[in-house]
C-alpha cells in the first residue's frame, strides 16, 4: 500500500514511523521512488536474564534493537534494555553504530536525555545496553491536537537536550514523537526526554564512518530536505525534525500531503507555502506558528541557527500561556509548586553556544526546603573530594545554605548534603566563561560517597579546557 506519510510503498505491517536505510541516488529525479524499508524480525526474549538483568516485558522494537523491560537480579531495580537484533549482530558495522549509541548518550549527559548505565555481550552473542526506566509516553502516543502551551514547553526541553547534542559533536538524525517522551510527576511540570541514538553521526568525522557514502539514515515523514538527499547534516537537520514533530502536535497532520513528502523537499522549484499551524487550529498562537515554520524552512541557512535560538522563539510565542503552567493532555491540572525558600531553578543556558565539547557534568536532584514537597533536577561540575559546582540560575540560596540532594554519577546515586559557600553571578560567569551558579562544600561525605569519588577519581583525566581551569579557581577554598 502506498504509506499516508513518507512517499513510499510498504506493506501496511509497517508503519511509517519505521526508519529506513536508502540511497541518495534514489532521489536523483523529481520523480517519485519507492523507499525501501524492511523491519528485521523481533526474537522474543522475555524471561530471559542477560547478566544481572531479567527480561519481563516487551516495550518497542526499532531498526536497530529491541527494548525490554527488565529487573536488576540482586536488587530487584526496573530498568530498560535494549538488545540488538540477533540477525544484525552479524555485521561489525552495525554493532559498532550500536554501542557508539551508548558511548554518545554517556558523553553528552544531560537530564532531558535518557541515561545509559552499562553495555555487555552475552555468553551466547547478544549485544545489549541498560539504561534508566522511564514512566512514561511517547507524543506520538498523545491525543492530538495538543495544547500549544504544552507542545511548546515539551519542544523547549528537546531543544535542551539538542543543545547540548550539537554542542557536543553530534546530529541526532531521528528525532521524531516516537523518540521524544513525555514523563509526569506530581506536582512538577512535565519532562520531556529524548531517546534512541541510534543513527546519531558525528559532526566532526576522524575518517571512520559509521554509515557507507550516499547512505540515508531516518524516519521519511520527518527527515530534512538534505538529510533526504543524502547531503551533509548538522544540527539544523534536527531542529526540521523538531518542526515536523511540532506541526503534528499542533495540527494532528504532518506538513507535506499524502504521497508528496520526497518531490515536495526534493523539487528544483520553490515550494509551494505550508499552511500556518494557527490557521489551521485556531487556539495556537501564531508566533508560535512562524517559529516552526522557520524550522521547517527548506534551506538550513533560513532555520534557527542553534536549537537555544529555537527555544526563545518557542516559550516568548507563548508566554502569557507558560506563565500559567502547561497542562498534561490529560483531564489532570498541574497545581502550581509552593514557594521555596532555597530557589534552585534548572540550570541556565550556557553563555558561550560554540564553545567547544562540554566539560563532563553530573546530575543532582535537590529537595526544597521550608517543608516544600518536590525537588529540582540540576547540573554540576567540578566534582571533588570537597564539593562539587551547581550550575544554576539566580536568585541564589544564600551562603551557608544546607541542600539536601541525590547526586547521580554514573548511574548510581548517593544522598549528600552540602553548604553553599560560593556564589558565580551571570556577570563574573560570563568573564570566565562558564555557568552561573553556586559552590557547595560537602558536609560529613558518607563512605559511599567518598569511595565512589574516588573511583570517579581514578578514571578521570584533567583537563586543560580555560573554563574549567576558571571555574576551578573560583571554587579553589572548597
Amino acid at each position: 500500500m502506498h504509506c499516508e506519510h513518507c512517499s513510499s510503498e510498504h506493506p501496511a505491517s509497517v508503519p511509517c514511523d519505521q526508519q529506513v536505510t536508502c540511497s541518495g541516488a534514489e532521489f536523483a529525479s523529481p520523480a517519485r521512488r519507492s523507499v525501501s524499508t524492511g523491519k528485521p524480525p523481533v526474537v522474543d526474549l522475555r524471561g530471559r536474564t542477560l547478566g544481572h538483568y531479567r527480561l519481563t516485558r516487551l516495550l518497542g522494537s526499532g531498526g536497530m534493537g529491541t527494548v525490554y523491560l527488565a529487573e536488576q537480579t540482586l536488587i530487584g531495580a526496573r530498568v530498560a534494555v535494549k538488545v540488538l537484533h540477533p540477525n544484525l549482530a552479524q555485521d561489525a558495522r552495525l554493532r559498532a553504530r550500536f554501542y557508539a549509541e551508548a558511548r554518545t548518550v554517556n558523553l553528552i549527559g544531560h537530564p532531558n536525555i535518557v541515561r545509559i548505565f552499562d553495555i555487555s555481550e552475552s555468553e551466547d552473542g547478544l549485544h545489549y545496553f541498560v539504561m534508566e526506566h522511564l514512566e512514561g509516553q511517547p507524543l506520538s502516543r498523545l491525543p492530538r491536537p495538543m495544547e500549544p502551551g504544552l507542545v511548546a514547553w515539551l519542544l523547549a526541553q528537546a531543544c535542551d537536550a539538542l543543545e547540548a547534542v550539537h554542542r557536543s559533536g553530534v546530529v541526532h538524525r531521528d528525532l521524531k514523537p516516537d523518540n521524544l517522551l513525555m514523563v509526569e510527576r506530581p506536582g512538577e511540570r512535565p519532562a520531556l526526554k529524548v531517546l534512541d541514538f541510534g543513527v546519531a553521526k558525528a559532526l566532526r568525522d576522524t575518517g571512520q564512518e559509521q554509515t557507507m557514502a550516499g547512505q540515508v539514515l531516518g524516519t521519511p515523514a520527518y527527515m530534512a530536505p538534505e538529510q533526504w538527499s543524502g547531503q551533509p547534516v548538522d544540527g539544523r537537520s534536527d531542529l526540521y525534525s523538531l518542526g515536523v514533530t511540532g506541526y503534528l502536535l499542533l495540527t494532528g497532520q504532518l506538513p507535506y500531503p499524502r504521497g508528496q513528502l520526497a518531490e515536495l523537499v526534493l523539487a528544483p522549484e520553490p515550494l509551494p507555502p505550508l499552511r500556518p499551524p494557527h490557521t489551521l487550529v485556531p487556539s495556537v498562537p501564531e508566533a508560535l506558528s512562524q517559529a516552526l515554520l522557520r524550522a521547517l524552512a527548506r534551506s538550513p541557512a533560513e532555520r534557527f541557527a542553534t536549537a537555544l535560538d529555537f527555544k526563545r522563539a518557542l516559550l516568548s510565542s507563548v508566554r502569557p500561556t507558560l506563565a500559567s503552567r502547561p497542562t498534561p493532555p490529560r483531564a489532570v491540572q498541574v497545581p502550581p509548586l509552593p514557594p521555596t525558600s532555597t530557589p534552585i531553578p534548572a540550570a541556565p543556558p550556557r553563555p558561550e553556544p560554540n564553545d567547544p565539547t562540554p566539560l563532563p557534568t553530573w546530575t543532582a536532584r535537590v529537595r526544597r526546603g521550608g517543608g516544600s514537597p518536590g525537588s529540582v533536577v540540576v547540573h554540576c561540575s567540578e566534582l571533588s573530594r570537597g564539593g562539587l559546582f551547581m550550575c544554576c540560575a539566580e536568585p541564589f540560596p544564600p551562603l551557608f545554605t544546607r541542600l539536601e540532594f541525590t547526586l547521580q554519577l554514573g548511574g548510581e546515586e548517593v544522598e549528600c548534603v552540602g553548604e553553599v559557600v560560593r556564589h558565580v553571578d551571570s556577570a563574573l560567569a560570563r568573564n570566565w566563561h562558564m555557568s552561573p551558579g553556586v559552590g557547595l562544600q560537602f558536609i560529613n561525605p558518607s563512605a559511599r560517597l567518598r569511595d565512589m569519588l574516588m573511583r570517579l577519581r581514578s578514571t578521570r583525566r584533567p583537563s586543560a579546557a580555560p573554563h574549567s581551569i576558571l571555574a576551578k579557581e573560583a571554587l579553589a577554598h572548597i
